[in-house]
């Protein structure tokens, strides 16, 4: 099934994102940054994950028009950028005597996404810097929908187009349509119109052919 696109991209990027997270320790946890180093090897798999998910992924899904694949890539966006929507509204719920055991469980689960979605882009914070990479999960969502919306919205006016330069009758009717609009075919083009002819038609008669001229005629004279 169709939908099960969009199963198989949302479990791949949590899967990817938990593999950092089981076997590395984090650099991005939420409201401060750890610093450690990074291998070679964990920072060419985050540069292949980058391209991934901003490329060929939404690309892809935009251009063979695989929906199900977008929607699952901006399912994905949705939860990473989930706990930055929601943790600063449970900050008055977490501090003082007046803490909810429920905020307090919910606030650790959000800090865990947090945390899990970041976890694949902190390699490349040496190339692109801890600022820009802190917020590129929360583009996830905006750049696959974005990019499979223009592709269709392309792709429709594009075939459009060639569909009007290939009818040569839909060229005609919008001639004239427009000739009609500016006056030209109603006021500067007058057809010629035939007389009515009303009763019998009469023709006038054809001229008489000149009178040959007569033979001389020979006078007998009478026998005596």
């Amino acid at each position: 099934m169709r939908r099960d696109y969009f199963v198989c991209v949302f479990l791949l990027c949590i899967c990817v994102s938990l593999f950092y997270v089981c076997f590395l320790p984090l650099y991005f946890v939420y409201g401060e940054i750890v610093p450690r180093e990074f291998g070679p090897v964990e920072t060419a798999f985050s540069w292949v994950y980058l391209i991934l998910v901003f490329g060929v992924l939404p690309v892809y899904a935009a251009w063979k028009k695989k929906f199900w694949m977008s929607a699952g890539l901006a399912a994905y966006g949705i939860v990473a950028a989930f706990p930055v929507w929601v943790l600063p509204g449970l900050a008055d719920k977490l501090g003082g005597d007046d803490a909810s055991i429920v905020a307090v469980i919910w606030a650790f689960i959000l800090k865990a996404i947090y945390g899990m979605a970041e976890a694949p882009f902190a390699p490349i914070t040496r190339a692109l810097g801890d600022k820009f990479v802190e917020t590129l999960p929360r583009r996830i969502m905006p750049v696959a929908l974005i990019l499979y919306v223009g592709c269709q919205l392309f792709r429709f006016y594009r075939n459009a187009y060639r569909q009007e330069q290939l009818d040569p009758m839909k060229a005609l009717d919008k001639t004239s349509i427009e000739n009609n609009a500016t006056g030209i075919g109603s006021k500067s083009v007058r057809k010629a119109a035939m007389p009515e002819v009303l009763g019998t038609v009469i023709t006038a008669p054809a001229p008489a052919a000149p009178a040959a001229p007569e033979e001389n005629k020979e006078t007998s004279l009478p026998e005596e």
